[in-house]
């Protein structure tokens, strides 16, 4: 990939990072329960796709219309690795020194949501309780969690850069 296309792939995963670390900073501020609710996902997933793919489509025309398989799957990668890394950064930043109460309430929320989606499953109590040991001895918000956290966004999204990178390549 040449230096042109490299530095706007990496000045848009730096903006990328900058949009998510926003969202998290409104739901943070508005309600921190939102953080286990599944259209917050949405708000993370959807600018990162948006992102990702404007990222193709800008690399694509730096190269006169014509990218290769690697050059756009490069530039949707290379894209959301940057912006999850910022915004990863910054949750560890935010929860971890400037308010781990938040980390902890958060840590509370999921595990009410999760015991509540396992008992409407109908999940054997046995099940429901060692479950709920499990996650009380693996906080949400230990670095190990917030690394995996990051690898799990990266492998979700490599799946979806094979498919973009699929579509914008030049035949």
């Amino acid at each position: 990939m040449e230096d042109n296309l490299k530095k706007n792939t990496i000045d848009l995963g730096v903006k990328l990072g900058t949009i998510l670390f926003i969202v998290t900073a409104i739901i943070y501020v508005i309600d921190i329960k939102l953080f286990t609710d599944f259209t917050t996902m949405l708000a993370y997933m959807v600018p990162a796709l948006g992102v990702s793919i404007y990222s193709v489509i800008s690399a694509k025309k730096i190269q006169n219309q014509i990218i290769s398989f690697k050059e756009a799957f490069t530039a949707y990668f290379l894209c959301i690795a940057i912006g999850y890394l910022i915004v990863t950064l910054g949750n560890i930043v935010l929860f971890k020194f400037i308010d781990p109460s938040a980390a902890d309430l958060i840590h509370e929320e999921i595990m009410i949501t999760s015991k509540e989606m396992l008992e409407n499953f109908g999940t054997p109590s046995e099940i429901v309780s060692a479950t709920m040991d499990e996650m009380q001895n693996n906080h949400s918000f230990s670095y190990t969690a917030i690394f995996q956290n990051y690898a799990n966004a990266l492998l979700r999204n490599a799946i979806f850069g094979l498919l973009v990178a699929a579509i914008f390549k030049k035949s």
